[in-house]
């Protein structure tokens, strides 16, 4: 059973000159909404000062590696080759509770049915690839950016896709159907709820209890203004943002939930034995 190791103490001060921090999220509703207040200065943190990018997660999973970024959004299952630099933070998550990543198709088919066949994924590393590995056994995947996906799997470039982000609200628009909801098989298979996207923080950052801390109150503040939040949030969706927000940025988001902690130690393991990362032993999560 993977231990976690909590931080909840705040490590050394920052010093006297306000520290610029790197955050980096994905340019989708949830996150949008997440960090609206920080980002647009609604909320300010003593001695700290934030520098917002936005990019595709395959490529902020990619950054992470390079440790680009002090705060970043990354795939659950790529932590475990993270884990050494980054911890996990409290605040951020995105949680499914029975939904997330969906298969979609040109005809209705069964899992069963894509052994052999082409299946796009954003990256193998990401939580959505993971699960389709797991779910689909015997599948050629093909890696692509997420919000090309559906247009590939339409146009017959390949068999299937996984959507992600707000794709996964609106692939029917491109007259395609759910072959699974693979958040779902997740839940159901593991009675546990799946964590999706994990917000990190980096070893080198002096005092990251501050850092959860002001992410708490980014989205606290948003959902207090949600209607102004929820304009700067829907620039970045694909016309589902009302329902994208409600589903991954929400109570999850806020704190991290015991069943949530545990999807992640068994999640970790089961990233491992099918040979996607190396063992994680233990993660810590700063409150």
């Amino acid at each position: 059973m993977t231990r976690q190791q909590t931080s909840q103490k705040p490590r050394p001060g920052i010093g006297t000159e306000a520290a610029t921090l790197s955050v980096a999220y994905t340019p989708d509703s949830d996150d949008a909404y997440c960090y609206w207040a920080l980002e647009h200065e609604r909320l300010t943190v003593p001695q700290l000062r934030f520098r917002f990018s936005r990019n595709h997660i395959i490529a902020l999973n990619h950054a992470a590696m390079a440790e680009r970024h002090d705060v970043t959004a990354v795939s659950s299952a790529v932590y475990p080759l993270l884990a050494a630099r980054y911890r996990v933070l409290s605040a951020g998550t995105s949680v499914g509770r029975g939904y997330g990543p969906v298969l979609a198709a040109r005809q209705a088919c069964r899992l069963g049915d894509l052994a052999g066949k082409r299946v796009a994924v954003a990256g193998v590393q990401t939580t959505g690839g993971f699960l389709a590995v797991k779910f689909c056994p015997g599948a050629e995947f093909v890696q692509m950016p997420y919000d090309r996906i559906a247009d590939a799997v339409a146009a017959g470039q390949v068999d299937a896709g996984v959507m992600i982000h707000e794709e996964l609200l609106a692939f029917d628009r491109k007259g395609l159907v759910k072959v699974a909801d693979l958040g779902q098989a997740w839940c159901e298979s593991t009675g546990l709820p799946l964590p999706v996207g994990l917000n990190l923080v980096h070893r080198r950052v002096a005092d990251p209890s501050a850092i959860a801390d002001a992410i708490r109150r980014s989205l606290l503040y948003a959902r207090s203004h949600h209607d102004e939040a929820m304009v700067f949030a829907a620039g970045f969706g694909r016309g589902c943002a009302k329902s994208h927000v409600e589903m991954f940025a929400n109570e999850d988001t806020l704190r991290l939930p015991d069943d949530v902690r545990e999807a992640m130690g068994l999640l970790f393991a089961e990233t491992q034995r099918l040979g996607l990362t190396a063992g994680l032993d233990d993660f810590e999560i700063v409150e």
